[in-house]
């Protein structure tokens, strides 16, 4: 089987653009504050934990 990359470029407005530095915005914060229960819960338990985005729903609206 053949390996097929695509490349896409998109030209997002000013509109688009404030919403598209919202979503990544959310996604970096959420990434770290996964980030930062695993390593603190790895540090206390010396075992790997699962967790999901969704997890966060909840208390981050």
């Amino acid at each position: 089987m053949k390996n097929i990359a695509y490349k896409y470029r998109i030209y997002p407005n000013k509109k688009e653009c404030i919403l598209l530095s919202k979503i990544l915005g959310c996604v970096r914060f959420v990434y770290n504050k996964m980030l930062e229960e695993k390593n603190e819960y790895y540090r206390e338990h010396h075992t790997l934990i699962g967790m999901a985005p969704a997890h966060y729903k909840k208390d981050y609206v």
